[in-house]
């Protein structure tokens, strides 16, 4: 029995989705700056740092004061989160050299997004190949319809 055009069409199909899904890997695995020779990563060091101030959740933006020691001198700054008790003592991560506008953050969030690491971008992959496995198969289930008898 030959093969028809059905056939042909859905094999391209196949391979356009199969291209698209390991291009998104791809953007998804590897920062875009690491491909291009740029550097954006921040240089950062985890220290324990206790809440002196504690900011209500209710305004947008708040962020709780933090004390911690760096660079051999204790210093406040704001930490990426809001209403912790006084006196609660976190694990942080905080820009290297400490400047002004420096801002503490949890240690679990990835530099520049508040995200998680590598697990979110894993994440992000699976997201997309999930999406683009559900699109194929929608494709294949039309294209088997359109060539049935009745």
């Amino acid at each position: 029995m030959a093969r028809g055009r059905g056939s042909t069409s859905v094999l391209l199909i196949l391979v356009v989705l199969l291209s698209v899904g390991v291009g998104a890997v791809v953007i998804a695995w590897w920062p875009l700056t690491d491909a291009f020779g740029g550097d954006t990563t921040v240089r950062t060091r985890h220290t324990t740092a206790t809440v002196v101030r504690s900011a209500s959740c209710a305004e947008r933006g708040a962020h709780d004061l933090v004390e911690l020691t760096a660079e051999g001198s204790t210093t406040r700054v704001p930490f990426d989160g809001c209403g912790h008790s006084e006196g609660t003592r976190l694990r942080v991560r905080v820009p290297e050299p400490l400047g002004d506008d420096a801002l503490a953050r949890p240690v679990d969030a990835e530099p520049g997004t508040g995200g998680p690491g590598a697990s979110g971008r894993l994440g992000r992959v699976l997201l997309v190949l999930a999406a683009l496995s559900g699109a194929g198969y929608v494709l294949l289930l039309r294209s088997a319809r359109t060539r049935e008898p009745g």
